[in-house]
């Protein structure tokens, strides 16, 4: 379905945006109080006369789909079964209701090599009430803190205080390691429906339980069935999707495969299991006006250009909405995760993601105009924005963009930290300019983290109210450093002439004494405005004031501006536009809660 050109694409339209409606859902009815002694018996007393159930083979429903181990380095996440309540996803029943726990003693790692399962201790006794249960999972952190992960509970033993697992735990060997505290909570669990909202799936029964919010005969029902992309679009060019919603599915909305000119304007994508828009490769493919949200992996993804060659796709994000990603698997799933060479991400809203709401990897995009708020809230030792473990991902921009309340917003373990904007392992050659970042430092890192990179350039920014403003900074010793040396690099880390040529400071990047500038910059009303390596840091007329405003708005930013001795940031030009594709703005969303670093100094 390839259009005639540029001039004469294929266009599938909507009526009005939002009125044309894919849909991969299905509408449940008759429900049915619980009078099943047994089920009765085995639901917590509170929840006995509130739980009703539906018979889903007698409703159609006949593919129940599975469980399965997923998150973090784990096998690809398979299509999940949700339930919705008046357009929310209601909850499969867990403990505790909200948060972790603790795990107790690890009493043996497991090892997937040689099929040693991993045993973990509990401390509390409700783990007592699912010796019975059918299909027990938990979900967790059970080796590093930003690496999520979800096993199969074969067996709780009350005599011994200990959960069998099916398996090890894959990442990392061997398997389970309490290093940074193992947390987690279970789920799937019948015994555990105890507050309007959640339900459990018997698929031996075909029987879905459900305590309801309300009256279920007045209210909307859902199941998702589609169990695939609601479109493949593969090789096909000068393709246009305007104004169409795609709704409720078990797997992912789009996925969009060496395209061109592939453009999704004005859409809405939502309530999907798997992620919003997956769009590799190709060239010159966009999504304008867009909102995506309620996904349970990424919101987007953007892949395209060739780093052998630096040749860039030009793919392109601008004014869209993207919040409420990766409610299932929730580490490393972005709102964008922004990939290869020469893309570009600009005036987008981006909020509330449990870890980064973007991941850039790769050269010579640009990142501007967003706002970010409400990310890394559960994830530790991560950036809202974030780049990993590459020397040669150089020459990306990050331009006037605002930075609201990023961090943990539990009290459960952290080791490291999070940050608006990370530098990971030898990130270099990057410019942040211009950018807002208001109460966006948490644990021990700063706004902007760098871990090991160089030639890193600061300049401009607007730093109010964060426990640190930088952090970290160049350290030679830091693995990726030495696998270069090693010449043990993975075959991504690019050092050819070509490089070299593009990014001049490369050729000296092994040298002793990297640096990265910190150029007018201003540090107010917060805390140690610099934490880590100061002999890396080239600084110059910054500006500190711990005194000083603690929000961007508590003063004209022209007047705070001439006060501290940097160029005016268009705060006002920052996020979302009403234009043809989006002509209602959406209310902005409200900042999150954590703990407040200043009680806690």
């Amino acid at each position: 379905d390839s259009g005639a050109g540029p001039d004469n694409p294929t266009v599938w339209r909507g009526a009005g945006r939002g009125q044309a409606i894919i849909y991969g859902g299905q509408r449940l009815t008759g429900f049915a109080p619980v009078t099943d002694a047994a089920i009765l018996a085995r639901l917590p007393e509170e929840a006995r006369g509130q739980v009703q159930v539906l018979d889903l083979a007698a409703a159609g429903v006949t593919d129940l789909g599975q469980l399965a181990v997923r998150g973090f380095a784990q096998p690809p996440s398979p299509p999940t079964v949700e339930l919705w309540f008046n357009g929310q996803p209601m909850t499969l029943a867990r403990w505790p209701n909200t948060g972790f726990v603790p795990a107790g003693e690890l009493v043996q790692p497991g090892n997937d090599t040689d099929g040693t399962p991993s045993i973990l201790g509990y401390v509390d006794p409700r783990h007592e009430r699912w010796t019975q249960a059918e299909e027990p999972w938990l979900f967790g952190y059970f080796r590093f803190l930003w690496a999520d992960g979800t096993i199969q509970l074969s067996a709780v033993d009350p005599a011994t205080k200990t959960l069998r697992f099916d398996r090890a735990y894959r990442y990392g060997q061997p398997g389970m390691d309490p290093g940074q505290g193992i947390q987690y909570y279970a789920f799937n669990l019948l015994e555990e429906i105890d507050q309007p909202g959640e339900w459990y799936l018997d698929r031996t029964t075909s029987r879905l339980y459900f305590w309801p919010p309300s009256d279920p005969d007045g209210a909307l029902v859902e199941l998702g069935e589609m169990a695939e992309p609601m479109v493949v679009a593969q090789n096909v060019s000068d393709v246009r999707f305007e104004g169409l919603a795609f709704d409720l599915g078990r797997y992912d909305g789009l996925v969009i495969t060496d395209c061109t000119r592939f453009v999704l304007a004005g859409c809405q994508v939502s309530r999907v299991a798997g992620s919003g828009v997956l769009l590799t490769g190709g060239q010159l493919c966009a999504m304008v006006g867009c909102d995506i949200t309620l996904t349970g992996r990424n919101g987007s993804s953007v892949t395209g250009g060739d780093r052998a060659t630096l040749t860039p796709a030009g793919h392109w994000v601008e004014n869209c909405h993207i919040s409420h990603v990766g409610r299932i698997d929730r580490t490393y799933t972005p709102a964008i995760l922004l990939e290869g060479v020469g893309n570009r991400v600009a005036y987008c809203l981006l909020h509330d993601a449990p870890s980064s709401v973007m991941r850039v990897e790769g050269n010579d995009h640009v990142v501007e105009y967003c706002v970010t708020l409400n990310a890394v809230t559960e994830s530790d030792d991560q950036g809202a924005m974030e780049a990993f473990g590459n020397a040669s991902y150089r020459g990306n921009v990050y331009w006037h963009n605002r930075y609201i309340n990023i961090g943990k917003s539990g009290t459960e373990a952290a080791v490291h930290g999070q940050a608006a904007i990370r530098f990971d392992d030898a990130i270099s050659g990057n410019l942040v300019y211009g950018c807002v970042f208001e109460d966006s430092a948490n644990g021990n890192f700063g706004a902007i983290q760098m871990n090991s990179g160089r030639d890193n350039v600061m300049d401009g920014n607007l730093f109010c109210d964060n426990k640190y403003g930088i952090s970290g900074g160049y350290y030679p010793g830091n693995h990726f450093w030495q696998a270069i040396r090693d010449g043990t690099q993975a075959e991504t880390v690019y050092l050819s002439e070509l490089y070299m040529e593009r990014y001049p400071q490369m050729r000296t990047m092994m040298e002793p004494g990297g640096l990265n500038f910190l150029w007018r910059n201003a540090f107010l009303g917060g805390g140690q405005w610099n934490r880590g390596n100061p002999a890396s840091y080239n600084e110059v007329f910054n500006a500190i004031d711990p005194d000083g405003p603690r929000s961007a708005v508590a003063m004209p930013m022209e007047a705070m501006a001439l006060r501290y001795g940097f160029r005016p940031i268009p705060l006002d030009e920052m996020g979302l536009y009403t234009d043809h594709w989006r002509p209602v703005m959406p209310r902005m969303p409200m900042p999150g809660q954590k703990p407040d670093w200043r009680a806690a100094q």
